[in-house]
């Protein structure tokens, strides 16, 4: 396919869909093939619906999806995977040794597991996914060089994407042994997309930077966006890596039915609705929320039919609108706020991460890592486990009230602060982002 690369857009005709097309299209490929193909041949997703006495010809419209269809959720993948000896939780609907499935299923990765057991995600073919928009939207054109820098394995899945640009993807592990390369590649090949940078990964290479005497505008002075996921970036970090020239495209999941990445507006995630179908519920109940509103997102593919995701309650807290962008396309966004699962209830009062992330990032010595303790939901007092580079001037005590200090400034509430090396902290998660809440 011969791209234009003065285009906005790598595939306008569906980027830019009239909402009765998207509908149309929701409804053809989800009522008509993925329902009937999912309950013949996913264990979980059987089990599920008969227990909730619910077969597929009982769903004819969304108006029956939203009244019938059950939910499932992680605990329920996990509960099958133990209860039947399943290491696909009873998602996997293509059998690996069937020889007509040759070249059609043909790799299993997985989720980083930060917030449990990883989720195996198998894969089935080969060729660009859905972010191959995204990456023309960073900028990426035919004939560029492209830094791939991924922390969970997926393989051929983004090595393709990155292909389906008609750029040539340049490899590094995001890890900090490979940040000196990563920085050599960036000045030797002039990469114009990265894919992708996170928290742990932005101290890491200022503090190469540093070491080595690298002038990092000018190492970077090729790149036209950057992708930046797994975990929120707060104020100070996204100031650190804006000084470095580089602007950043904040990315998001979709409930592990794939992904969704902000365009040059930064006004929320395009989430890609002929890839999936995304509701946004009351976290406590079944209750559609408005447009814009807090809910839960809860997710359906409406193209996977190797491990098949339906009405699964992501536990992600978001703002979801189906308003057109101000790019011109016409998908829904989402805008991330956090976890269900992580909220803390203190003396009545809600905390998220986020809420303390720009307070504790604040303090230089932190280089903005945490974590939340979590014993239950409703906890006396507000507990964070800080790691620090550095002590300070006055010491870990003095460094301890000005940690305390941030946080009730910006919460009202006066956390009890236990401070640790933050090698402590990076060795609990993968090298791009670390459990933001533990515990203990």
């Amino acid at each position: 396919m011969s791209l234009d690369p003065s285009r906005r857009y790598f595939s306008p005709e569906i980027e830019q869909m009239s909402r009765a097309d998207i509908d149309s299209q929701r409804d053809e490929r989800l009522l008509g093939d993925l329902i009937p193909w999912a309950y013949k041949r996913s264990g979980l997703i059987r089990e599920t619906w008969d227990a909730a006495g619910v077969k597929p010809d009982d769903i004819t419209s969304m108006d029956d999806f939203h009244e019938k269809v059950p939910f499932i959720d992680k605990d329920a993948i996990r509960s099958y995977r133990d209860r039947h000896d399943d290491p696909y939780g009873g998602l996997l609907c293509l059998d690996p040794a069937d020889p007509t499935m040759k070249g059609i299923f043909s790799a299993i990765f997985s989720t980083s597991g930060t917030t449990g057991d990883p989720t195996p995600a198998p894969f089935a073919g080969r060729g660009p996914s859905m972010l191959v928009r995204e990456f023309w939207e960073l900028g990426a054109r035919p004939g560029d060089h492209f830094m791939h820098c991924l922390f969970t394995f997926r393989g051929p899945s983004i090595h393709d994407t990155i292909r389906g640009v008609g750029a040539t993807p340049v490899f590094v592990d995001h890890q900090p042994s490979d940040i000196e390369q990563l920085l050599r590649f960036s000045r030797e090949f002039r990469p114009t997309g990265w894919y992708t940078l996170s928290g742990p990964l932005i101290t890491m290479i200022e503090e190469t930077a540093a070491r080595v005497g690298i002038d990092l505008q000018d190492a970077f002075s090729s790149y036209k966006g950057v992708v930046f996921a797994g975990e929120p970036i707060g104020p100070r970090a996204r100031a650190r890596v804006e000084d470095w020239g580089l602007e950043l495209f904040i990315q998001t999941s979709l409930g592990d039915v794939g992904a969704a990445t902000e365009c040059r507006e930064h006004d929320g995630c395009h989430m890609w609705e002929d890839t999936a179908y995304i509701e946004s519920l009351d976290p406590e109940g079944t209750t559609p929320v408005g447009d814009g509103m807090r809910g839960e997102l809860v997710s359906t593919t409406l193209i996977d039919k190797v491990a098949p995701l339906v009405r699964y309650r992501s536990d992600d807290l978001v703002r979801v609108t189906r308003e057109p962008c101000a790019c011109g396309r016409t998908h829904g966004r989402v805008h991330t706020l956090g976890r269900k699962g992580d909220e803390i209830v203190v003396d009545g009062a809600s905390v998220l991460p986020g809420d303390v992330w720009g307070a504790v990032e604040s303090i230089d010595e932190t280089n903005g890592l945490f974590q939340l303790i979590r014993p239950s939901r409703e906890v006396d007092t507000l507990c964070l486990r800080v790691g620090y580079a550095t002590e300070g001037p006055g010491g870990l005590p003095a460094l301890r009230a000005r940690i305390e200090d941030a946080v009730e400034e910006s919460v009202g509430i006066r956390p009890d602060v236990d401070l640790v090396e933050r090698d402590v902290l990076l060795r609990q998660g993968p090298p791009h982002k670390i459990p933001r809440v533990t515990r203990a």
